[in-house]
């Protein structure tokens, strides 16, 4: 049976591949693949009025080597960093709800 992170893994895996080969380097993402990726893969994450330019920034800031593509380290690295944020945000959070009396 497959635990919970090794399908978090196979599935941080599998997606960057679904979309890395569309178009272009089949092991880097464009930003038009990037941009699809965050549409249909984190819809409630991505806010619908973000602008191409805000696409931009987006990939400019992923981009660490500059090389007008996001490979996989750098993907992974964001979802790293999304995963801290999400962590320090629901720190004081309890981790269910209180039991009834």
């Amino acid at each position: 049976m497959t635990q919970n992170l090794e399908q978090a893994l196979v599935t941080i895996v599998v997606t960057f591949q679904q979309y890395c080969h569309r178009s272009g380097d089949k092991h880097k993402l464009c930003q038009a693949e990037l941009k699809e990726l965050l549409q249909k893969e984190l819809p409630t994450w991505t806010p619908t009025e973000f602008r191409e330019c805000d696409y931009d920034k987006l990939m400019s800031a992923l981009d660490t080597d500059k090389d007008c593509e996001v490979d996989f380290e750098e993907y992974v690295h964001s979802l790293a960093r999304l995963c801290i944020f999400c962590h320090e945000y629901f720190r004081g959070c309890p981790p269910e709800p209180p039991c009834p009396q």
